[in-house]
């Protein structure tokens, strides 16, 4: 359902949602209570709702906290996972220069069919928290010529070597974007702090304030900074889907520039 909701649901929607939306709810609910359980207004409540709404308070700012930094962590990999293997893609066609023009227009054109396929088919793949065969089998073929090098020298031989571990480093920098590209946050993660985010905003909306617009102000303040802390947090789970997506256009950069090389 989360990653449903970022693929289809523009990240305007979900901040309109998080700051008007919800606000709106929590001014509804507490107008309803003012009227509904007025004895709630004199805060003969507010010692016992004040002491147990700060360590819920505390708790939810925790999981909170530790989820968007642990997201945003996973955020800026999954943007330099995508920079690690463009690099590697960019070096290995330049060090084949050393096995001649031949050999270099084979991989230079292996290694832009690779990215294509990468910026075109596995990207999209990758929204749903899948792979592509049809990628893999295109760094299988780019693996195998690498492999099949001809080495003269002990020149060629650093070459190769460098080569070899270069495309290991894009096989290794391939399986740690689609292993971010799947559910970072489990449902039980996910269900405590919706849990931690109602009961927080629903102790503010029990404290008893005889000014009925300072409880309003209060209570949407609140729903917002929890409505956006959610939003956030939403967002960052799926580093390579929805609006704020790590970008594929390096690798459409790196399959251009190689026809380009090859042209020229």
């Amino acid at each position: 359902m989360p990653r449903w909701i970022v693929q289809n649901v523009p990240a305007w929607g979900l901040v309109a949602v998080a700051v008007i939306g919800v606000p709106a709810l929590a001014v509804l609910v507490q107008r309803v209570l003012r009227q509904r359980a007025p004895s709630l207004v004199g805060g003969e409540q507010n010692e016992a709702a004040g002491f147990l709404g700060a360590v819920v308070a505390v708790v939810y700012a925790i999981i909170a906290g530790f989820m968007v930094i642990t997201l945003w962590d996973q955020y800026v990999s999954a943007a330099d996972t995508v920079h690690t293997e463009t690099v590697n893609l960019r070096d290995l066609a330049e060090f084949s220069g050393a096995f001649g023009s031949a050999s270099q227009n084979r991989i230079r054109d292996l290694v832009a069919q690779y990215s294509d396929s990468v910026a075109t088919v596995e990207w999209k793949e990758m929204a749903r928290g899948e792979d592509s065969p049809v990628t893999q089998n295109d760094l299988d073929q780019l693996v195998t010529a690498v492999q099949r090098l001809r080495v003269r020298n002990l020149a060629d031989e650093g070459f190769l070597g460098t080569m070899l571990t270069q495309i290991d480093e894009v096989g290794e920098a391939r399986q740690q974007r689609l292993d971010l590209s799947g559910q970072n946050i489990p449902a039980l993660l996910w269900l405590v702090v919706i849990l931690a985010s109602a009961v927080t905003l629903a102790f503010c909306l029990l404290l008893g304030i005889p000014s009925a617009w300072l409880h309003y102000t209060m209570v949407a303040s609140v729903a917002i900074l929890i409505g956006a802390s959610l939003v956030l947090i939403l967002l960052m789970e799926y580093p390579y889907s929805g609006t704020i997506a790590v970008s594929p256009a390096p690798f459409a950069q790196v399959a251009a520039d190689m026809h380009a090389a090859i042209a020229g």
